[in-house]
């Protein structure tokens, strides 16, 4: 199985999961249908299906035209409402702990925490067993529990082969650009309630992961000048001794 990040960040977000036999799934559309097209090769008749997370435009704005193109897409009910999609026959609607099943991969759903309904993935690859951790747009892999103000961290008990997760900013960065007025202290405001920290991503692969299988680790969504992304996958590299992946290192 093989992850790889097309467009990644606040200015759109595609992603494409391989399986050894050729066939793909598509991770978010946040990109013009031209750009997808171009990224993807102009080549859509081998993906499986479209997982979207979460409503926000820079996931889910080509929604429309890709399940025009016969491709369903899997998103929660939220994303299909937002651009007046709901009931159209390719869009499926999933819930936390639904598991979707294609020829070629099985994916769990799960819940995360945001400003708006997401969910996050679990993919399996039927043919190698490999399996590959998917979060992003997320203060941590945790969700909000029902009955209460508290929230649950996610401790799964796979051995993930890829790990994606979002590690969207520094907040030492943020801080000095904030002091100097160069982001905005709304804008820094919602980072810090709605998208992952560097150390919280770093902490959550130290703390609840087994990383015995992981060979690679990408980072996701790292957010223009509020982080050093070189500077950030030389440190991964370093504390765990795994490939660390990045938009336009691959």
């Amino acid at each position: 199985m093989k992850l790889n990040q097309l467009n990644s960040g606040s200015s759109g977000n595609l992603y494409e999961v391989t399986a050894s036999n050729g066939k793909r799934i598509m991770l978010e559309c946040g990109v013009t249908w031209p750009k997808l097209q171009k990224a993807l090769d102009y080549d859509i008749s081998r993906f499986e299906g479209c997982l979207v997370t979460h409503q926000h435009k820079d996931h889910s704005k080509s929604l429309a035209e890709i399940m025009q193109a016969g491709i369903d897409t899997y998103a929660v009910e939220d994303v299909f409402e937002s651009q007046d999609l709901s009931g159209h026959r390719r869009a499926k609607v999933i819930r936390n702990k639904d598991m979707i099943k294609f020829d070629s991969f099985q994916v769990f759903v799960f819940d995360l925490s945001h400003d708006v309904p997401i969910v996050g993935f679990i993919i399996h690859e039927n043919q190698t067993g490999e399996k590959l951790l998917f979060c992003t747009d997320t203060f941590y892999v945790m969700r909000k529990n029902d009955d209460d103000d508290d929230f649950t961290t996610y401790k799964f008990k796979h051995k993930f082969d890829i790990i994606a997760l979002e590690c969207s900013y520094n907040r030492d960065i943020l801080t000095k650009l904030v002091d100097t007025g160069e982001v905005n202290e709304v804008v820094a405001k919602r980072l810090l309630t709605s998208h992952m920290e560097k150390e919280n991503t770093k902490t959550y692969i130290r703390d609840y992961c087994d990383l015995s299988k992981c060979r690679e680790i990408h980072l996701l969504h790292l957010s223009g000048l509020n982080i050093d992304k070189w500077q950030t996958q030389k440190e991964f590299r370093e504390e765990f001794f795994i490939k660390t992946v990045i938009v336009g290192d691959e």
